[in-house]
């Protein structure tokens, strides 16, 4: 099942990449939120871009840290989607690949220890028979 959903995320960034336009974007402050499981404040950066017609875009990045790793007007490369540019990502490995690499990592180390274990049953039966 993990594996599934990370060949499905795979997807989901593939497909967002491939009718996405990159544009250069600029830090443009941070939102604050409380929470997560310390309690603590996490910042998510924003940032500003033009799309290819003009139009000035700002939008949050959904990954935030407890610190800012942005300087302010520090310049970034995004991807965002033409027909609604406030879906925008950093082109970034965390912020594109983590999620269906850790997914695909996971779906496969349990599928090769069930099939490990598999074989490893499947010889000791065969040693007692």
């Amino acid at each position: 099942m993990l594996l599934g959903l990370g060949v499905f995320e795979l997807g989901v960034v593939v497909a967002f990449l491939a009718r996405a336009e990159q544009a250069e974007a600029h830090f443009a402050g941070a939102v604050a939120r409380s929470g997560g499981n310390h309690g603590g404040t996490f910042l998510y950066p924003t940032f500003q871009f033009q799309t290819a017609d003009g139009r000035p875009i700002t939008f949050t990045s959904s990954s935030g840290s407890t610190s800012q790793p942005y300087a302010d007007g520090e310049r970034v490369r995004i991807a965002y989607d033409p027909r609604r540019p406030e879906d925008a990502r950093l082109l970034s490995f965390l912020t594109l690949w983590i999620a269906p690499v850790l997914l695909c990592a996971a779906g496969l180390l349990l599928a090769g220890g069930a099939i490990a274990v598999r074989i490893a049953l499947a010889r000791q039966r065969r040693g007692r028979a």
